[in-house]
């Protein structure tokens, strides 16, 4: 019996299966800022002004809207499941990074989860003016409190539960990335 099969079927089981629940978790539910009042995102490693903000603080700060699609991506050689999309609001990443004063030696943006996943961008596209930390979609809160919208890029980039932002000199692999999956993530 060939065990290559088995295993690639309960790979992708796996996998849509993680995109559903990743689907569901983004749909809006009414939530403000005083459900989640010991919640906090730091971001720190290598910058000049490390962050510790609450929620109540992220959404005083310049908001942006736009309009973004998830993709989840089933197998590392599959094609990708539209799982939501819509109007995300939030503060741009760009804004964080420069608030926190990003140091010359900073290659890489590590993104961590209250659920232990993980993420990564480069700087580069990390710095790009669309990528957002949402803590709103058509208007209405998130109850994940912040998630990344990563436009252009498959779903395990758009990591939700976010609570800390370590800027490194090092090539940090995610959760995803760390076990084959390309670490551009570009939707072709």
């Amino acid at each position: 019996m060939n065990w290559k099969i088995p295993f690639i079927a309960v790979t992708i089981v796996a996998i849509v299966t993680a995109c559903i629940l990743l689907s569901q978790s983004s749909f809006p539910r009414q939530n403000t800022s005083a459900e989640h009042p010991d919640w906090n995102l730091l971001v720190d490693g290598l910058v000049q002004h490390p962050l510790n903000l609450s929620l109540k603080e992220i959404v005083t700060m310049p908001r942006r809207t736009i309009s973004a699609e998830l993709y989840c991506l089933p197998s590392p050689e599959g094609s990708g499941v539209l799982v939501d999309s819509g109007n995300w609001t939030g503060v741009s990443l760009r804004f964080m990074l420069e608030k926190a004063g990003v140091l010359p030696e900073a290659v890489k943006v590590a993104f961590y989860a209250e659920d232990g996943f993980t993420t990564d961008l480069a700087m580069s596209p990390a710095l790009g003016e669309d990528i957002l930390l949402a803590y709103e979609k058509e208007g209405e809160p998130l109850h994940q409190k912040l998630r990344l919208v990563v436009p252009g890029r498959w779903g395990y980039k758009w990591i939700y539960l976010l609570n800390r932002i370590e800027l490194v000199d090092y090539d940090f692999l995610g959760t995803y990335e760390s076990r084959g999956f390309p670490d551009r993530a570009e939707i072709p």
